[in-house]
């Protein structure tokens, strides 16, 4: 019901979005920084034990597929604002496009 709604009255093209493609790539740049670092030996280190599972895994398997799980979801919004910013017609999006 709550989605149907949502589909039926999307947000007034006058209000501005709650996050552009510029601070989304910041986000995705940090989110792989930490990405990286949680997953070697800094990171690795916190979670370096073989017992408590985590949902029927090692805590260790867990925790890097927990930080997949983050990358992806940090990179579906990225690729959400990139288009809708080109859909737009803003000013990164053209220049990414003249680019490639």
């Amino acid at each position: 019901m709550l989605l149907r709604y949502i589909r039926l009255n999307p947000r007034a093209p006058d209000r501005p979005d709650p996050m552009p493609y510029t601070a989304w790539r910041r986000v995705a740049w940090c989110c792989h920084v930490l990405f990286a670092v949680a997953v070697t030996w800094p990171g690795q280190a916190l979670v370096n034990a073989p017992a408590p599972f985590v949902l029927g895994l090692p805590r260790q398997m867990a925790w890097v597929a927990a930080w997949i799980v983050a990358g992806l979801l940090v990179m579906w919004r990225l690729d959400a604002a990139r288009s809708r910013d080109s859909r737009r017609g803003s000013a990164p999006a053209r220049a990414e496009a003249d680019v490639g």
